[in-house]
């Protein structure tokens, strides 16, 4: 591959197949380069190291869950969507609780995605206070979730209907917890 053609995305896109395909051991900067035909050296001028690597991975899957998230009625049914798209990648993409627990985001990458989700709760709605909170539960729940699912041999994806249940429930207690806060205020 030419030099000229070589970018930080391409790496990035060739550097989650790879995650996909044979897992978070398997990627390296060698196997990509490998993969995309250049040097090693040319990886660098775009992607420093390793860690640089494991963030910009993390942020990109992040982000296409985001874009992923069809235009919502509500709030809620955003939050619903979004944790179906964390949830699809997290059960899709091999070892992606992995690069979550071990990749550390890029100065700007989490405000940048922030204020993408905040924006859009926003919107719809959700103070940005509470959809911080809220937004982080879904997170929370869905690695949870996928994670006690990797660790049980039994587990199938059937369980994503038990999941789904959690995940309404969870919501349905943001919307109460919402509601009942405004009846205190309205009555102080």
């Amino acid at each position: 591959m030419p030099f000229a053609k070589l970018d930080r995305d391409l790496i990035v896109r060739e550097a989650v197949a790879l995650l996909t395909q044979e897992g978070l051991g398997a990627v390296s900067l060698r196997k990509i380069a490998s993969r995309l035909d250049v040097s090693v050296s040319s990886l660098y001028w775009h992607v420093t190291d390793k860690e640089t690597l494991y963030a910009l991975m993390s942020a990109s899957i992040f982000r296409a869950c985001i874009d992923a998230v069809p235009p919502a009625r509500s709030w809620q049914h955003w939050l619903h969507e979004f944790g179906l798209s964390l949830w699809d990648a997290q059960t899709s993409i091999r070892d992606a609780r992995q690069l979550i627990v071990v990749s550390r985001p890029r100065v700007g990458q989490i405000e940048e995605t922030l204020a993408r989700i905040l924006g859009a709760l926003d919107a719809l709605g959700l103070p940005a206070d509470d959809a911080l909170v809220a937004q982080r539960s879904v997170q929370a729940l869905v690695t949870g979730w996928t994670t006690l699912n990797a660790a049980r041999p039994d587990a199938e994806a059937s369980d994503r209907a038990s999941f789904v249940t959690a995940l309404d429930v969870l919501i349905a207690g943001w919307h109460d917890h919402l509601g009942a806060r405004t009846v205190v205020a309205a009555t102080s």
